[in-house]
């Protein structure tokens, strides 16, 4: 680095921790958990799925907030749902939700694991950015150690968000991992793209990340293993076969093999 530039790759560590005036953490990869002021907090299923609403969506309408949480009742009925819920929310952690008449939304003393996650993903996706090869891996690892977003919840929207979080993150990685490859960096773009892979199992671009690294390594007979391993996963799971872009890549390697 030059000439006292800040390096951005300590504002953007992924696990942020909450500030001494920020007393609620609200972590949603992994699992739902929330902490005020450092003790656990319990909450109700609802409560829980209000505040992980308003932490992804952000600001909500009252009733599209209970439309949504209770998709079974009747407007009249979901907005009283509504009512006793953000009353009970308030009894555990006052302060937490602001509300007027119409809107609801978390306060700014709510901190999110999901925030780092998402700084730290499209600041890697940034085609700009010119942090070290270093830099690169490191915050390459620190993504790749989220847990998917709220597993075991399957509420539309929250499948919705999880594919999202997943798309960025996988996205981030695959482009740390290029990166990486420019700079000869081969051992760490290797972790970071075989990372990728396990964050999306199908996604066949993070797999044409590890292939074109290993075959960068010098490294021919594990880039066919990695490919043919994929094709069998697909072949199983999906019934499909990767795409012609991904086997000319391999192509030549077997080839040189038969003959």
């Amino acid at each position: 680095m030059t000439g006292g530039t800040v390096r951005p790759v300590k504002r953007l560590r992924v696990r942020t921790p909450a500030q001494p005036d920020q007393p609620f953490r609200l972590s949603l990869l992994g699992g739902w958990d929330l902490h005020a002021d450092g003790e656990a907090v319990a909450m109700s299923s609802s409560g829980q799925r209000l505040l992980a609403f308003l932490a992804l969506r952000g600001r909500t309408q009252r009733d599209r907030l209970a439309g949504v949480l209770w998709p079974e009742s009747d407007e009249h009925s979901a907005l009283a749902n509504l009512r006793t819920t953000l009353w009970r929310v308030r009894q555990r952690v006052q302060g937490a939700v602001i509300s007027t008449s119409h809107e609801l939304q978390l306060a700014p003393l709510v901190t999110l694991d999901v925030d780092g996650l998402l700084a730290a993903g499209r600041y890697l996706a940034h085609q700009d950015s010119t942090e070290s090869p270093a830099d690169c891996a490191e915050i390459g690892r620190d993504l790749a150690r989220h847990a998917p977003l709220l597993p075991g919840w399957y509420d539309d929207w929250v499948l919705t968000e999880r594919e999202r979080l997943q798309q960025l993150q996988v996205h981030a990685l695959e482009v740390a991992a290029e990166r990486l490859v420019q700079s000869r960096h081969l051992a760490a773009a290797l972790e970071i793209a075989q990372a990728a892979t396990e964050v999306e199992p199908f996604r066949e671009t993070a797999h044409c990340a590890v292939v074109k690294v290993l075959l960068q390594q010098a490294n021919p007979a594990q880039a066919v293993r990695h490919y043919q391993r994929y094709e069998r996963l697909l072949d199983r799971e999906l019934g499909i076969e990767p795409s012609p872009n991904l086997r000319d890549l391999v192509r030549p390697v077997l080839a040189r093999s038969r003959a």
